[in-house]
């Protein structure tokens, strides 16, 4: 049954709150930590009343929760899909790099706590997060084993370069100041040369 238009404009009304809830959170999540953050302080910095942050989240875990699940499903569906391309590997790897580069940085806030904060979600929720991230990495790995298998990259150990792509792109969110010298763009451009030309064979 397809919705009427006063339906489709409600569910597109809860759906902009729930998005302005989350990118406050991340952001007090970001600076302040997320165990000094209350739900009250969430509504404060929106003009909100705690009612109407309730309606949306029953509470600060299920709020942190969603900011991981959107940042993976948004970032997996970016990488699945330059995986499936048919470029060869070291240019699917280049834009992968740059991509997850930019990612990190279009959302500062939510990558600092998709990376650092993995210890305040639920024992549960953390194995799912862990599973997540591994099968992340792997779509970085079989993209380089093809390009060793084609004689395209050396024959590192796939572990070693994954983390290391992984590793300086995520640290990016600690020290870049927009209006700097340096662009995102720019930013994923050096990353993905100093890794492509460091792995080269």
């Amino acid at each position: 049954m397809n919705m009427t238009l006063r339906e489709e404009l409600k569910a597109k009304k809860q759906a902009y709150v729930q998005d302005e809830i989350l990118a406050t959170a991340a952001k007090l999540f970001s600076d302040g930590g997320i165990r000094g953050v209350t739900m009250d302080d969430i509504a404060s910095s929106l003009g909100y009343t705690k009612s109407v942050v309730y309606y949306y989240f029953k509470n600060k875990n299920q709020v942190l929760w969603e900011i991981f699940t959107k940042i993976h499903d948004a970032w997996w569906a970016d990488m699945e899909s330059l995986v499936k391309t048919d470029n060869p590997p070291d240019k699917v790897l280049a834009s992968m790099i740059r991509k997850h580069a930019l990612n990190v940085l279009d959302r500062a806030a939510w990558s600092a706590i998709y990376f650092r904060d993995q210890g305040e979600l639920t024992d549960a929720q953390q194995k799912v997060i862990t599973k997540r991230k591994k099968e992340y990495d792997q779509l970085f790995k079989q993209v380089y084993q093809r390009g060793v298998e084609e004689g395209i990259f050396q024959d590192i150990p796939t572990t070693l370069v994954v983390n290391s792509i992984i590793g300086i792109c995520n640290s990016t969110h600690a020290w870049y100041k927009p209006g700097g010298p340096l662009t995102p763009d720019s930013i994923a451009d050096y990353y993905a040369n100093l890794v492509l030309e460091g792995c080269r064979a």
